[in-house]
């Protein structure tokens, strides 16, 4: 009778449910430590900014509360110098050594802007969703000090830049489109109207970036707001979450079936290759081979009912969550979770949970 039941669960779609709250925990197993997210590929078992935000949004949506709070505590103390309000948080911290000696510390002080991004967004909606003024207090902290970092361009409008340093010139502006979730946007613009500007702005940034369809990882602009394509515009590991945030827009936003269009392109090598490519010279368009299993993670929502889909489908269910994979585990998290209807985003920004 219990087998049958089951049965009945997993044809009714409540097995995928069990499995994604299942992928959490499997994370938790795999790449959570002391409540900081390792990456174990790299000698210095680093943790990034990056991680600690796709952390806590995974635990947002799995309503593990004591786990969001640990993470944030870890990431606020250890990268914001006990403050997210007053310091952004520096991407990079890790095993150092010199002279034999070994410390843990942060190595790098430039702040990623994605992830506080995405930290101020998992506030914002723990915020609402738990009833914590306290997580809603430090997000508009965040969103305070985010404001530094927009940049108007001339012909391209407001937009972020991807860190405090490094990233613009007098002649030049670096950006990083995967760095732009538009939903995020637009749950920011319902704190601060001034953030509907980012978001039009940040719609640009994608499309004009890619005008055949394809992404790249970094993409540099002049002054004026004109594309700059070189030798070094290539999209692959960083270029795969913008498809992977486009398709997780809500279809009611009218820029989702603009985007959807826009990268045809991708999608049709997706299907042709029955996995995304790993990197695409946008200068050529020449593809070379296809991504890890991660990167078909980021396409499902686009890939509807075609063959390719399911066979992404069955290596990802197949596919165990392993220390040293760090992005293909997050990769595969917020895919899979999107596509089992775990999450979703409404056409204002806001978090629907399952």
């Amino acid at each position: 009778m219990k087998k049958l039941l089951l049965t009945a669960l997993i044809g009714l779609g409540l097995g995928a449910q069990a499995q994604a709250w299942d992928q959490w925990e499997a994370f938790k197993q795999t790449s959570i430590e002391s409540a900081r997210v390792i990456d174990h590929s790299d000698s210095r078992l680093i943790t990034t900014s990056e991680g600690q935000s796709y952390a806590l949004f995974f635990a947002l949506v799995a309503n593990d509360r004591v786990a969001f709070d640990e993470i944030l505590q870890w990431t606020e103390k250890n990268l914001s110098a006990g403050s997210l309000e007053k310091t952004a948080p520096a991407w990079l911290w890790g095993k150092d050594v010199k002279k034999g000696r070994v410390t843990w510390k942060v190595l790098d002080v430039n702040n990623a802007v994605d992830s506080d991004m995405w930290i101020a967004y998992s506030l914002l909606e723990a915020g609402r969703l738990w009833n914590r003024p306290d997580y809603t207090a430090k997000a508009h902290g965040m969103l305070k000090a985010l404001q530094s970092q927009i940049r108007y361009i001339r012909n391209l409008g407001h937009v972020l830049l991807p860190g405090r340093y490094g990233f613009e010139n007098e002649t030049e502006i670096i950006l990083n489109p995967s760095y732009y979730p538009l939903f995020i946007l637009k749950r920011f613009a319902l704190e601060d109207a001034s953030w509907s500007k980012v978001y039009d702005g940040s719609l640009r940034v994608i499309l004009r970036s890619s005008p055949d369809g394809f992404v790249p990882d970094w993409v540099r602009f002049d002054r004026e707001g004109n594309l700059i394509l070189g030798k070094e515009s290539i999209g692959s590991y960083n270029a795969i979450r913008t498809y992977l945030w486009a398709s997780m827009l809500s279809q009611r936003d009218p820029s989702y079936e603009l985007l959807k269009r826009h990268f045809e392109n991708m999608i049709e090598a997706t299907k042709r290759l029955h996995m995304p490519p790993e990197r695409v010279d946008l200068q050529t368009l020449q593809i070379n081979g296809t991504g890890p299993d991660g990167f078909g993670a980021c396409m499902l929502a686009y890939l509807g009912a075609d063959r390719s889909a399911s066979l992404i489908r069955t290596v990802l269910n197949q596919r165990e969550l392993l220390k040293d994979a760090y992005y293909g585990n997050v990769l595969t998290l917020f895919g899979l979770g999107f596509d089992r209807k775990h999450f979703a985003f409404c056409p204002d920004g806001h978090l629907v949970l399952e």
